[in-house]
């Protein structure tokens, strides 16, 4: 699973309270968290960067509505979720985008790379967003249900849907701990 690397609070708390410089160091530290949820979700680099930073100007210019340090998170994403199915409505998804070639040794790799994001784009997009989210973003699916704002029971059907799916169309059964180390690529 994705390292959970997290916001201090401290940083959080200070850009709530106003301190001079406060808020623009936090959207620096959002920003990666941001791209790379927006990112799993959209397969678009551009895009991404949109989705992204329109959700660090929401949180820059609404920090100081927050109630606690420990929502941030949640908000973050429950933002970037809701500016990349903004910009996916505004595009036609004709095709998903291709990937930096490997290198020979890790051909194998790469394959299944590009055939899993290949797959993810054929997905629906709120099971494409449980498992970025999942996966990617290393959330457990309480913390996906406060960011989708649906039952975490919803969730985990979503999940166990999507897995499903994704080994129809990767055309082979995965175990559990394979699927969980291609999804980490994604």
């Amino acid at each position: 699973m994705a390292d959970r690397q997290e916001i201090a609070p401290a940083a959080i708390e200070a850009a709530r309270a106003g301190r001079p410089g406060a808020a623009d160091r936090l959207v620096a530290e959002a920003w990666p968290h941001a791209y790379r949820i927006a990112y799993g979700l959209l397969r678009d680099r551009d895009l991404a960067q949109d989705a992204a930073q329109e959700a660090c100007a929401a949180i820059f210019t609404r920090i100081s509505q927050l109630r606690t340090a420990e929502a941030f998170r949640v908000w973050l994403y429950r933002i970037v979720v809701r500016e990349a199915a903004r910009l996916e409505r505004k595009r036609a998804l004709s095709h998903v985008l291709g990937f930096a070639p490997a290198s020979v040794d890790d051909i194998a790799v790469s394959t299944l790379r590009a055939d899993l994001r290949s797959a993810l784009g054929k997905l629906a997009r709120l099971q494409r967003a449980v498992i970025v989210l999942r996966y990617y973003a290393g959330m457990n699916s309480t913390e996906i249900a406060a960011v989708l704002a649906i039952p975490a029971g919803s969730v985990r059907f979503h999940l166990v849907e999507a897995r499903r799916a994704l080994e129809r169309l990767l055309d082979e059964p995965r175990s559990s701990s394979r699927f969980l180390e291609v999804a980490r690529v994604v």
